[in-house]
């Protein structure tokens, strides 16, 4: 791809923050750092595990580092608090980093990925999701990154509370905030993505990650996004080769789909979050993740569903950063995933009009999910 065909709202591989070298902001240890050694779940773990926390489960961070922040133990808490809030600080590094005009120009190796990275001079603010900012993480990280502010040339970042009203600011100033419910964004974004050409008035949306497997029914009124119900939420698939993945996400999906039971129609309109870019309406078999396998399983998958529900179903794929910066649903805004990885959303530019999300957003969890913390991560 070349400058010119950059498309926000249609990210390839190029798109990634985990390899940006991290810049001097901060004054934090971090400087030359790669991002995905900083700001990973990986590197989460590993801070923690060096400020003296034990028993941390990987596919559990953020409970478990939730719930030691609430501890009674006085030192665990505090110990806890300050990994979320140096985690933080490493995220704001990062965004500072992106927000100097001259990343692009220093670290952009194609004219696609100068593109990606000059990008981010010109958003108005960034959106901060992902299951490692979920429940008490989220504030603590976002304190982080305000420190960091602080400490960043020419004021990169400025509170939160400037996204939050909506307040213009002027390119390389905007503000950074953590979108409500961060850990269910690719999920909502996927629902706002709904189609509306129709007199269906739900459809099923999912979020395929690299620790969870979400889907839920997405009910609309008109143009607007209702609720999410029926949500549930499963581990990703324990065999991450083709039979495997295709076994995995067939199950989840053929239970959507008849939790989305009751229509008269014969076709059901299935949205999917996937943690992986997308190319040609489907995710891309780059060796980068394992729902690449989903490219050369599509034709199967579709008769899996056929087989286990009786109806025939439309699928179409999101990137999962894409997804997400869709829950921000603010106009020239970006957005940045923190989970296993880091991903990166823009907002599309042009199609039809997404879903409107109510200011609450009614969520209603299955009765039959997990409903300890970790599953509705």
């Amino acid at each position: 791809m070349t400058a010119t065909s950059f498309r926000p709202g249609e990210l390839t591989s190029e798109a990634s923050l985990n390899h940006v070298v991290l810049g001097p902001a901060g004054a934090i240890g971090v400087e030359g750092w790669l991002a995905e050694d900083a700001c990973s779940l990986n590197a989460l773990h590993t801070l923690a595990t060096e400020r003296g926390l034990r028993g941390l489960r990987r596919d559990r961070l953020a409970d478990d580092l939730a719930t030691a922040v609430a501890s009674p133990d006085a030192e665990a808490a505090r110990s806890a608090a300050g990994v979320l809030h140096t985690f933080g600080m490493r995220l704001g590094a990062l965004i500072a980093t992106l927000r100097d005009p001259a990343t692009a120009g220093r670290q952009g190796t194609t004219p696609y990925h100068r593109a990606f990275l000059a990008r981010w001079v010109t958003v108005d603010g960034i959106w901060l999701a992902g299951g490692l900012l979920a429940g008490r993480c989220g504030p603590l990280v976002l304190e982080g990154v305000e420190a960091a502010a602080a400490l960043a040339p020419a004021a990169a970042l400025a509170p939160a509370a400037a996204l939050a009203s909506g307040t213009a600011l002027a390119p390389g100033t905007g503000p950074v905030a953590v979108l409500p419910r961060p850990e269910l964004a690719p999920l909502i974004g996927a629902a706002r993505h709904a189609p509306t050409d129709s007199g269906e008035e739900a459809a099923v949306v999912a979020d395929l990650g690299h620790t969870r497997i979400k889907t839920a029914v997405a009910e609309r009124h008109g143009r607007t996004l209702r609720r999410l119900r029926r949500v549930r939420a499963r581990p990703t698939p324990r065999r991450p080769d083709a039979d495997g993945v295709e076994a995995a996400v067939g199950a989840a999906l053929a239970q959507a789909v008849r939790d989305a039971a009751g229509s008269t129609s014969d076709r059901v309109r299935i949205v999917v979050s996937v943690a992986s870019f997308v190319r040609d309406g489907l995710p891309a078999d780059d060796g980068q993740g394992i729902y690449g396998h989903l490219t050369e399983r599509a034709p199967a998958l579709r008769r899996r569903l056929r087989s286990a529900t009786g109806v025939s179903v439309d699928l179409r794929y999101l990137h999962d950063g894409t997804a997400a910066a869709a829950a921000a649903g603010a106009a020239g805004s970006a957005t940045i995933t923190a989970g296993t990885w880091l991903g990166a959303g823009f907002l599309p530019e042009g199609g039809p009009p997404l879903l409107t999300v109510p200011q609450h957003l009614s969520i209603a969890w299955a009765d039959d999910t997990d409903t300890s913390p970790t599953a509705r991560r």
